[in-house]
């Protein structure tokens, strides 16, 4: 279950969580995650589509524009709030949109095999205190056949960084064990979480009754600390198509933060 922290910490950013991201890379970073994502989206449509661990709610409104009825969920109230308010104003563009405040390990909010797309950006997955748990709640509540799109914590990145660190113990018991802690500011807000490496997610999806479709690593080529690059617009789009012709391939995946990975739920 998502920790008091981690909802302390979500409520607190709400109003200010888009400025907080609105930067040159994490623009890039969200253009990445969603050209990847439409490649699985069902053609029938209108269709029954959930954003899972929503936030302000940016893929889910990508969504409605693309012809979903979509359902928002988030453990924080006040992202919820938040969603439903750029939500309603951007327009209902003939859809309909539901708010749900929950999590990924309880989704009992949501019928049986209701959607037809799923997605959980933001690395929901990551913060849930039992993996397979949420995986098998995803399950239940997807069509036969229909593909979920997911974003995690790669272990990759946070054992290199905690490499810097004074002492190796951290970094080995996040090797060892795939858990750490979010580094909050303030320390009541500090979260554990759980971290990915590629193969260990195919096999978790695996079990809980998914077929993996297509893993990227997000982003290889392209970091924070040069997010300069991405200012002028025919740099920005040699750089967007470097990135897609690079983060599919295992070999690149040590560079980038974070996995996304589609799966198709069993059609028996």
């Amino acid at each position: 279950m998502v920790t008091r922290g981690n909802r302390r910490y979500h409520d607190r950013v709400a109003g200010r969580y888009d400025d907080i991201y609105d930067r040159p890379y994490w623009r890039f970073y969200r253009e990445i995650s969603w050209r990847h994502l439409k490649g699985f989206l069902p053609v029938e449509r209108p269709a029954e589509a959930a954003d899972l661990g929503c936030g302000t709610g940016w893929f889910g409104r990508k969504l409605i524009k693309s012809g979903f009825d979509v359902t928002f969920l988030d453990p924080s109230g006040g992202m919820i709030e938040k969603a439903r308010a750029l939500v309603d104003k951007a327009g209902k563009r003939g859809r309909e949109h539901h708010f749900v405040q929950g999590e990924m390990e309880d989704l009992s909010a949501i019928a049986d095999a209701s959607q037809s797309f799923v997605t959980a950006q933001g690395d929901p997955l990551s913060f849930c205190k039992d993996p397979k748990k949420a995986l098998r709640e995803l399950h239940r509540i997807m069509e036969p056949g229909a593909v979920t799109v997911l974003s995690v914590d790669s272990r990759i990145a946070g054992v290199r960084s905690l490499l810097e660190s004074s002492s190796p113990d951290k970094a080995l018991e996040l090797l060892r064990t795939g858990r750490t802690t979010w580094l909050a500011q303030r320390k009541e807000e500090a979260f554990p979480m759980k971290m990915f490496d590629p193969d260990e997610l195919r096999s978790l999806l695996e079990k809980t009754g998914f077929e993996p479709l297509s893993t990227i690593a997000k982003t290889c080529l392209v970091h924070r600390r040069n997010e300069q690059w991405l200012e002028d617009p025919k740099q920005h789009k040699r750089l967007l198509l470097a990135e897609e012709k690079v983060h599919k391939l295992p070999w690149y995946f040590g560079l980038a933060g974070h996995l996304q990975i589609a799966a198709r739920k069993h059609a028996h």
